[in-house]
This record gives structure tokens, sequence and C-alpha cells, in this order.
């Protein structure tokens, strides 16, 4: 699955092999990946970020971001900005921004072509065997024997336990609330809780290296 919505904020996309399936998604697995420790100098440096995010710093955190983060593809950009975000009230800001942040850097990612650091993995890596998997349909589990439900509710039976799969979404009975309806690899449909599952244009991160100083470049969602 090419990522084009991804422009160059996140350009030099890595690879990785899965399990090769039809181009609906449906068969394929994407496991956890995490590169950090190739570079211990990143490892102390997203492990100071994610303290001051869970602590809900905001100081400490808008510190660690680079002066002209890109925030969206609309030319919202700079701490500013950033800093509002985690103090607003609006939707996608205060509490539910947080959220994204800790997520996107708790899920790990990969070291891109041109030495910065792209998270979460699910974004940073193509996907063989579905060139044509549309990234506003596809949704990636990210965790192990993952209840599948038959109602978006987390008290509704279970139809299937899923690891790391790659499916398709209804997008026709998507409401855009907490659960993803999916179509199951072994068929029909059920719901997945987005706390268990991820899309690749949901919030993602890009953090890079200048004067010996790691930054965070790009925190960003959507196209």
């Amino acid at each position: 699955m090419a990522r084009p919505y991804l422009l160059a904020a996140m350009a030099g996309v890595a690879a990785v092999a899965l399990d090769p399936g039809p181009a609906s998604a449906q068969g394929l697995r994407m496991e956890p990946v995490d590169q950090a420790s190739r570079d211990p100098s990143f490892v102390e440096y997203r492990d100071a970020l994610l303290r001051a995010v869970r602590a809900r710093h905001t100081g400490a955190v808008v510190e660690l971001a680079s002066q002209d983060i890109m925030l969206s593809f609309g030319g919202d950009m700079g701490l500013e900005s950033f800093r509002a975000n985690f103090e607003g009230a609006e939707n996608w800001q205060g509490e539910a921004y947080w959220n994204e942040l800790q997520r996107v850097l708790e899920l790990g990612g990969v070291f891109l072509e041109d030495g910065a650091f792209c998270s979460p993995y699910l974004a940073c890596l193509d996907l063989p065997g579905c060139p044509d998997c549309d990234p506003f349909e596809t949704v990636f589990v990210t965790g192990r024997d993952v209840a599948a439900r038959a109602a978006p509710d987390s008290g509704a039976r279970i139809v299937a336990r899923l690891s790391y799969d790659v499916l398709r979404m209804d997008a026709e009975a998507y409401s855009g609330h907490d659960w993803y309806p999916v179509h199951l690899p072994a068929g029909g449909r059920a719901f997945v809780s987005e706390a268990d599952a991820r899309m690749a244009v949901d919030y993602r991160a890009r953090f890079e290296k200048t004067g010996g100083r790691w930054g965070m470049t790009v925190f960003i969602a959507g196209d």
C-alpha cells in the first residue's frame, strides 16, 4: 500500500515483508515493529518524551519538539499551535490530543532512509501484497488476541480473535466513533474497538536529529 498522503513530511518510507494476501487486505498481518534501539540517543529522547506525555507536562513536551513542527497539511505549524492543541477543549484537542500522541509513541516505529524516525510503525511501512488497499478503508489490529464482536459494544458476543490482522473496513457501516466495522478474514463482519486498532491515516509522527539533538518535526493526521 503506497502512502502518498504522507507527502514529503514522511519521505523515505521503509518496507517490511508481510504474509502475502489478496488485494482486499484479507489474510494479511503486520507484526509490531520498533527499531528505536538502533540508536541509543533516540531511545533516551523518546523515553523523556513519553515521560512528559504520560505526566501531561505540556512545557516539557513542547521543549522536545522542533520550532517549526508540522501539525497539519493546511499550514498549521509551530510550537505555539502545538501547545494550544494540548490545552484546548475542541474536538481532537486537550485530552484526546494527549492520548493520540501517547499512543503514537507507545506503538513503536522505524528509521527511514534519511535517518529520521517514523511512528507508529503501521503508518511508516509499505504493505506488500496489497498495492490497491485504500488507506482510508484499511484497519490495522495493534494487539494480540483482540476481540472482534458482533456489535459495536464491549458486551457484545465475540465472533473472532485477531492478532495484528490487516483488515478492510466496512466504510458504509463506520460511524466514526469508538468501533471499526471490519470484514473478517474468514468471512462475515465484526466490530473492533478503536482502542485495539488503527488506520495509517490516523496521527503519526516524524523525528529528526539536528545538531546532535532529536526533535519531533511532524505530528499529523489525515491526508
